[in-house]
């Protein structure tokens, strides 16, 4: 957590690297340099290693060509971001790690991006089939790459919690498609979230804000409510009777 004294020379230092963009890329190579050379002089100062550990990676890697007189590389990080690039990473004893082949020595504490690292995810289309709502979509630890993940929907109203198991689509597991039957309870509205695990990693996000160009929204039913603003939200409407739940499909709990 940042603490109040922490902040100024954090927020300067963040607006220093800030400059490193395209706007860089576009000065002369020789101007290139000076900036990042009276650059090197001032984070000499300010990047303490709490003010370090604050930094996001995007700086956190910038910091470290500049140190190191690193200027093609720094090019590169600085090119590669601007087209929408980013290199993989790697699990280590429960902690993911930026890999970029083109950087050599880079402190491990500039490599972890373990608390920036969230679920890519994408609701593909949405039907009923007798009486179940059909959700298709992938979802993914973002630059993992890893074999069968373990991928569930979960639903929550804010009091209790259901989790949805899934099945996998197609034939590239890694890529995390899968699809998944929803019986709607009583109670809600209930947020749909999707939680992946893999290599010893678990992270969960709300689902279905995220859908591609020309997605459908599913048929209207008179006891179901489908929501897409924000994310996807079913809600059982008030005086119809719920089907019978099926406990090979999900389990229900109290939140802790």
């Amino acid at each position: 957590m940042t603490t109040p004294t922490l902040q100024p020379t954090l927020s300067l230092a963040r607006e220093i690297l800030g400059v490193y963009d395209q706007r860089f890329l576009q000065m002369e190579p020789p101007v290139r340099r000076r900036v990042a050379t009276a650059t090197k002089d001032m984070l000499d100062e300010l990047l303490t290693a709490d003010v370090r550990r604050e930094l996001p990676e995007r700086d956190r890697l910038r910091a470290f060509c500049i140190e190191n007189e690193l200027f093609e590389e720094l090019e590169r990080l600085i090119a590669d971001e601007a087209a929408g690039h980013r290199e993989g990473a790697v699990v280590v004893g429960g902690r993911i790690y930026a890999v970029y082949p083109y950087l050599r020595g880079v402190p491990r504490q500039d490599a972890d991006i373990t608390a920036e690292v969230g679920v890519e995810h994408s609701l593909e289309s949405l039907g009923w089939s007798k009486g179940l709502l059909k959700v298709r979509g992938w979802a993914r630890i973002a630059r993992i790459q890893a074999k069968n993940p373990e991928i569930h929907l979960i639903m929550r109203d804010g009091r209790d919690e259901i989790r949805i198991e899934t099945e996998p689509l197609g034939n590239a597991p890694s890529e995390g498609a899968f699809e998944a039957l929803l019986e709607v309870p009583e109670g809600g509205p209930w947020a749909v979230h999707v939680e992946v695990r893999t290599l010893g990693l678990r992270r969960s996000t709300p689902f279905g804000a995220h859908r591609p160009e020309g997605f459908r929204a599913p048929g209207e039913r008179e006891d179901v409510r489908v929501g897409l603003a924000g994310g996807l939200r079913v809600e059982r409407v008030a005086g119809e009777v719920p089907r019978p739940r099926r406990s090979w499909q999900f389990w229900r709990g109290r939140q802790a």
